[in-house]
């Protein structure tokens, strides 16, 4: 059997865009790193405000067996009509994609209403992969009933699925027990991320980079406990910003008179991360829920260790000693872990935290676990 390049069709719910930036950037490096072994075609349809003239506007790009094809939509004058005028879109955006051999949904909603489509008219294999903390049963059944109803019907005709996480994969069998899973993580780029050797800084570090918002990253509680710590005299520095809203942050430091103890930043490139981690001695995540988050997969990668809260799949892929597990919403253990570091708590050397990354999380790896499935759903066949 000689390995051949499949052509899959990326069906991507969430997708970086003009509209969106970093939206489901993590769907564009899956996307990136199936293509070593296989092509792929990414379509995704975005609803654009600023879209005056026309009802669609095409956008493609190729580049090393990877073509993205991002379908813009003018929005409908009924906000009913927008779902219609989505599938239109993605309908459009397929219609740039000359064949496929698989059909891979990521995120199962709205991606996936299309896919069954393309499952029925092509009689093509139909995987997915998923991100979503809202297929968790408590935040599941929190969706409106519609969206309830269209993903059921989604995932009953789904061959395979392969969430980011063991916790994931567990939950999307309380919606629906029938389904295999696969577990593939998140991927890290180690052409952009590597530890850079560096002198000890004067005073420890943290660091917080995210979208900001306080309902999933408990951003205030994070505040709280730097506050704590600041008026109770130990010397350090909280790095906090990323792609959100700053002003509660930077209202919560003045308020607190913490501009010495507490600085933030905006949206980094990606390429930008490597270097704020390689800054910091230590990563603070307090999320209240998460799936496998990529900062974590990102942190070992520049061998920075973690605080973070035991949530979703996070304690699936954190070794003893790469950092600090605490429960969800304690301040207390966050104040507590993030003394241990202030006072000089040893994890384990950068070097040890980059290899475990290189080996889960590394492209080349990712790589060919996603290619093992495609086999599996179509074999390679004899020269």
């Amino acid at each position: 059997m000689k390995p051949s390049r499949k052509h899959i069709l990326f069906l991507a719910s969430w997708y970086p865009s003009r509209v969106f930036l970093d939206n489901g950037d993590f769907i564009q490096r899956h996307a990136q790193t199936v293509s070593i072994l296989n092509d792929v075609s990414v379509v995704h349809a975005i609803k654009d405000p600023d879209l005056k003239d026309k009802n669609f506007e095409i956008s493609i790009r190729e580049r090393n067996g990877l073509k993205e094809v991002i379908v813009y939509f003018k929005p409908a004058l009924i906000s009913p009509f927008n779902l219609l005028k989505l599938l239109q879109a993605y309908l459009i955006g397929i219609n740039q994609v000359v064949t496929f051999d698989i059909i891979h949904i990521n995120v199962v909603y709205p991606a996936g209403l299309i896919g069954i489509y393309l499952k029925h008219k092509y009689k093509k294999p139909l995987i997915l992969t998923e991100h979503w903390t809202d297929l968790h049963v408590e935040y599941f059944k929190n969706l409106a009933k519609y969206k309830q109803l269209a993903i059921r019907k989604i995932l009953n005709f789904v061959d395979f699925v392969l969430p980011v996480s063991n916790h994931l994969g567990k939950s999307i069998q309380k919606i629906n027990s029938s389904l295999e899973y696969e577990v593939i993580p998140n991927v890290v780029d180690f052409s952009k991320f590597k530890p850079i050797f560096k002198k000890s800084n004067s005073k420890i570090t943290f660091l917080h980079l995210s979208h900001l918002g306080d309902q999933q990253k408990n951003i205030n509680g994070i505040l709280n406990v730097s506050k704590r710590l600041a008026n109770n005299g130990f010397i350090f520095e909280l790095q906090i910003g990323g792609n959100g809203d700053l002003k509660p942050i930077e209202k919560f430091i003045s308020e607190n008179n913490l501009a010495e103890t507490v600085k933030t930043f905006g949206r980094l490139e990606h390429h930008e991360v490597n270097q704020k981690m390689n800054e910091a001695d230590c990563f603070v995540l307090f999320s209240r829920y998460e799936n496998q988050p990529c900062v974590q997969a990102e942190s070992f990668a520049t061998g920075l260790p973690i605080i973070t809260t035991n949530v979703g799949g996070i304690n699936e892929f954190l070794p003893e000693n790469f950092g600090i597990l605490i429960d969800s919403e304690n301040e207390d253990q966050l104040y507590q872990a993030m003394i241990d570091v202030i006072k000089g708590k040893q994890f384990e050397p950068k070097k040890e935290l980059t290899a475990y990354a290189k080996k889960h999380f590394a492209k080349e790896e990712i790589s060919k676990k996603f290619d093992e499935i495609y086999n599996k759903l179509i074999p390679p066949t004899d020269e």
